[in-house]
């Protein structure tokens, strides 16, 4: 018997922060939880990483009970020189 228990990802769209609970299957990797769910209809983003609780991880990681899982997109802009052109102004 395979128990499952839930999962909850964390994902932005347009700036807004989302959360999505899902119910996973024990010993499930990354990769299987991404193509299971169809992850990539969630998000906009081209390409992501997936960390768990801020921490970036590979796609063989096995998702555990209690994990945060979070969608990270690539940033479009870098912040330092936005601070940069702000302060200019």
């Amino acid at each position: 018997m395979n128990s499952t228990f839930p999962i909850t990802l964390f994902y932005n769209v347009n700036d807004k922060l989302h959360f999505k609970t899902f119910d996973v299957k024990q010993n499930t990797s990354i990769e299987c939880f991404i193509k299971e769910f169809k992850i990539s209809s969630i998000t906009n983003a081209r390409t992501y990483e997936i960390g768990i609780y801020g921490k970036i991880k590979n796609r063989d990681y096995l998702i555990q009970p209690n994990d945060r899982l979070e969608l990270y997109s690539k940033i479009t802009a870098d912040p330092k020189v936005r601070r940069k052109k702000l302060a200019k102004r």
